[in-house]
């Protein structure tokens, strides 16, 4: 009967809606479910501040060589370092503290400073630094033993030489870096004439380098500087050593910014000029 065909259809409509609202809430329900199953997506790993030695040092421009008496010293002096803006520290301690100071200071300041040896010259001593996990090896001198010792553990050695004809000889070796000691008495002309009759070399300058004349170096050619005569020891303070650093990096960062001018290249005197 036409009357009872309303009730009907309203009762149709609302199975419809409740199936309908079902549908929703189980497929919402399905896809909630599957959403929470779903593996958490990877944390990104932390990008490292420094990179490869080789590329680093050159891209700091900086490298600071301190002694060092013991593990707990060099944490101080390093962590002071740092808050100055240096990232690339070179240890110098007796043979014997040598091994857990380099340890210590690659663990609490890892990813974040390069850390790695100065002042070994002989080959057992160089090959005890590489065991304890140091980054690379600044030397004052050209050793080819140590320095092959170094590239079979791939750890960046950078000899030290004075002489063009050392320098050379050094870079011969194919060490990516050399440095140049002490360059404070060659003075920056010296790198700037060295660079001209080779300027595929990178040359690093140690010896006598002050805030002073950091950025004359660097307008003069060199890869980095590397500063020593840090204050060590009980009378040391950490706050002054933090400015001294970024009085370093501060006068790399303006020599980078106003380079030397490259010379104009000489017109012949004689005969026509060619166009």
């Amino acid at each position: 009967m036409p009357g009872e065909s309303r009730p009907r259809a309203g009762r149709a409509v609302a199975s419809l809606l409740v199936f309908t609202v079902a549908a929703a809430a189980a497929t919402l329900a399905v896809w909630a479910l599957w959403e929470g199953w779903q593996p958490e997506p990877p944390i990104p790993e932390e990008r490292p501040i420094v990179d490869d030695p080789s590329v680093h040092i050159p891209k700091a421009g900086l490298v600071a060589r301190v002694a060092v008496h013991d593990a707990e010293e060099t944490l101080r002096i390093v962590e002071a370092l740092q808050r100055g803006g240096v990232t690339a520290v070179a240890l110098q301690a007796p043979l014997q503290a040598l091994p857990q100071a380099i340890g210590r200071a690659r663990a609490a300041f890892a990813r974040r400073v390069l850390v790695g040896a100065s002042g070994v010259h002989a080959l057992q001593d160089v090959q005890e630094a590489v065991r304890a996990g140091d980054e690379f090896v600044l030397m004052s001198s050209l050793e080819p033993e140590a320095i092959r010792a170094c590239q079979d553990a791939r750890v960046l050695a950078i000899p030290g030489a004075f002489s063009a004809t050392e320098i050379r000889q050094a870079w011969g070796l194919r060490t990516g870096l050399v440095a140049l000691f002490p360059a404070g008495q060659a003075g920056a002309a010296y790198v700037r004439e060295l660079l001209r009759e080779a300027p595929d070399m990178s040359v690093v300058v140690a010896g006598g380098i002050t805030p002073e004349n950091a950025g004359e170096f660097i307008r003069a050619g060199a890869a980095a500087v590397v500063a020593s005569d840090w204050a060590v020891g009980e009378g040391r303070d950490d706050d002054a050593v933090a400015r001294r650093a970024r009085a370093f990096v501060e006068a790399i960062d303006r020599a980078r910014t106003r380079p030397v001018r490259p010379a104009p290249p000489i017109t012949p005197i004689e005969g026509p000029a060619i166009r």
